[in-house]
């Protein structure tokens, strides 16, 4: 606690010092200097608590003394700006509404224009205008772009935290379903196991059983081949008892010695519309055997539920040490039922299936329409492939890098779109004012000193230059000067004076408005 004090008294100081700089340069008074100081620290104080009050503070005291400024010769306050942007991007950082900044924004710059119209009547309404258009370009780009800079990196770190425990949550949850899904085949490999293992454990038994009865054989060898078939039953029930604790319930495949004719006959006469093709004929492992039937039982259900009245056509070639299969349907021909929901996890179990017997197995839909399984495994088993990862979240961290910049991109770019918009009406502003502000020399000439003001009047432009010459003329008590130019903007050195008291004029006058004085040439 006691750094941070000092810290927001360093800077309180920091921003002080150019404030009390450019007062002594303009010999402002000292009630106005003590005045800025201590809003500045009230601003320090209240930055973390109430940012956009923090923020008020110092941009009305600004306000105030620009529309005092405007139309002397003392020059623009610039000391407050810079503790304008440290205060508009902290109020990014921990303001969240949106349109409390921006009725903030928008009555400070409505406060100012009529400020300054009410303390400096006497300045023209146009140089007042073209004045807070400028302000306003200016707050976009000292206020606007700090705020908006300072929103992002808040909302960047708002999505970064929250994102990645989202993406976290999501990763959990999705390996936690990919496992369980992958318990769940592995269940049915040892019901599969249990059909095979168990066959064959009967047929040793039963083999056992038969030399136990053959009477050429002796006492001894028969008592051997009664305790080879007693062995042979008891790791036939030992098999059972340990496949039913470790299968899940759910994951029966019933009936468990179906072939794949067999199946996509049956799927046939349940009314999917579905049609075998078989090549080869190489002998495949009871593992094999079990994972072609299981890709081709699970396509066909997917393809019963996501693709109705679809056809589909199945794949089984054994070709050489591998063996492909492919399943393809044509997709939906009529409207999905929405009572059909399904887990999305029956893919998972089928790579569990195809990377325990050494394959791999690719599913994704037709760039036709549809949706394809391809498996390919070796036609006597393998080594498992090694795990492929739980499917990441990075489609949920892609999404939030995307918002992120999406939200840089906004933080710049709206700036740059309001201050082009504000920039195109100010030139607009002052052209028009330039161009119906011209007093053309033959009329200039026609004016004479002592001719009534009504008289001089209907003879001038509707509007008065926008930018007068900066020359030091103070004119007298009771004088009204107003001044135009003799040609269009951009392309003038001199501008015409007019003055008039009592009624009439009393003065007229060439006077320079740029690095070059007029000539007697150029003012005819």
């Amino acid at each position: 606690m006691k750094w941070r004090r000092w810290g927001d008294v360093g800077l309180w100081v920091a921003l002080s010092f150019p404030v009390l700089a450019e007062s002594g340069t303009r010999h402002d008074p000292w009630w106005m200097q003590a005045a800025c100081v201590l809003t500045l620290g009230a601003a320090v104080v209240l930055r973390r608590s109430r940012p956009l009050l923090a923020l008020a503070l110092v941009s009305w005291a600004e306000s105030a003394i620009l529309a005092f400024s405007i139309g002397t010769r003392s020059g623009v306050p610039v000391a407050l700006v810079p503790a304008m942007v440290l205060l508009s991007y902290l109020a990014g950082r921990r303001e969240t509404q949106l349109r409390h900044f921006v009725t903030l924004c928008s009555w400070t710059l409505l406060g100012a224009l009529a400020l300054s119209l009410l303390v400096r009547p006497e300045v023209p309404i146009t140089e007042a205008v073209l004045t807070w258009l400028i302000v306003l370009l200016l707050a976009l780009l000292l206020v606007v772009l700090p705020w908006l800079v300072g929103r992002y990196r808040e909302q960047q770190s708002l999505l970064a935290s929250a994102g990645w425990e989202r993406a976290e949550r999501i990763e959990r949850e999705q390996r936690m379903a990919v496992a369980q899904e992958r318990l769940r085949e592995r269940s049915r490999i040892a019901q599969d196991m249990h059909d095979s293992v168990g066959h064959e454990l009967s047929l040793i038994a039963l083999r056992a059983a038969a030399l136990e009865l053959d009477p050429a054989l002796g006492d001894e060898q028969r008592l051997a081949a009664s305790s080879l078939r007693e062995a042979a039953a008891t790791a036939t029930e030992r098999l059972g008892e340990i496949i039913g604790v470790l299968r899940d319930a759910e994951a029966s495949t019933v009936p468990q010695d179906e072939s794949v004719a067999a199946l996509v006959d049956r799927a046939a006469a349940s009314g999917l519309s579905v049609e075998l093709i078989e090549q080869g004929d190489a002998v495949l492992s009871p593992m094999v055997d079990r994972a072609v039937h299981r890709v081709v039982q699970e396509s066909l259900t997917n393809a019963s539920k996501h693709a109705p009245g679809g056809v589909v056509t199945a794949t089984v070639v054994r070709e050489g040490d591998q063996v492909m299969v492919t399943v393809t349907d044509t997709g939906a021909q009529r409207p999905v039922p929405k009572v059909m929901s399904s887990t999305g996890r029956g893919l998972d179990g089928l790579r569990e299936r195809v990377r325990l017997v050494g394959g791999s197995l690719h599913a994704a839909p037709r760039p036709t329409g549809g949706f394809e399984v391809r498996a390919v495994m070796p036609r006597e088993g393998g080594r498992p492939e090694p795990e492929a990862p739980a499917g990441s979240s990075m489609v949920e961290r892609d999404r939030v890098r995307r918002s992120a910049q999406r939200g840089l991109v906004t933080a710049v770019v709206v700036p740059l779109v309001l201050g082009a918009v504000i920039g195109v009406v100010a030139l607009g502003y002052y052209l028009v004012a330039g161009y119906s502000s011209i007093l053309r020399p033959p009329q200039y000439d026609g004016l004479a000193i002592g001719q009534a003001e009504n008289d001089v009047r209907r003879a001038l432009p509707a509007m008065e230059m926008i930018d007068p010459p900066s020359e030091a003329f103070t004119p007298p008590n009771g004088w009204t000067c107003a001044y135009y130019r003799p040609d269009e903007p951009f392309s003038i050195t001199f501008a015409y004076r007019l003055c008039f008291a009592g009624g009439v004029l009393v003065e007229k006058a060439v006077v320079q408005s740029g690095s070059v004085p007029p000539t007697p040439e150029s003012t005819r």
